[in-house]
């Protein structure tokens, strides 16, 4: 990957911007289902998750744009958006 990235440098940007919007909402909506499966009154859980989750996706910007390798910024986003919506499945399908 890093061949292809040498021979065209704006890649490199564009797939870092991505990350931080693409990743960062995906994450940031994955941490108020999260939120809204954890809580027992499902609506106040969904809400103090869409309230708390501009922190989760500012983190990610901020990280996406830091020193890390682009291929483990992706991992990363990716695989906490899929642990925290496996944990929201695993408590909803508990509690119901």
């Amino acid at each position: 990957m890093s061949r292809h990235l040498d021979r065209h440098p704006g890649m490199g940007l564009a797939l870092r911007m991505a990350a931080a919007v693409l990743g960062g909402y995906a994450l940031a909506s994955a941490w108020a289902v999260l939120c809204g499966a954890w809580a027992p009154a499902r609506v106040e859980g969904i809400l103090a998750g869409e309230q708390t989750s501009w922190l989760l996706y500012v983190m990610a910007v901020i990280w996406a744009f830091s020193p890390v390798a682009l291929g483990r910024v992706w991992a990363v986003l990716v695989a906490a958006t899929l642990a925290m919506l496996a944990a929201a499945v695993w408590m909803a399908q508990r509690g119901a």
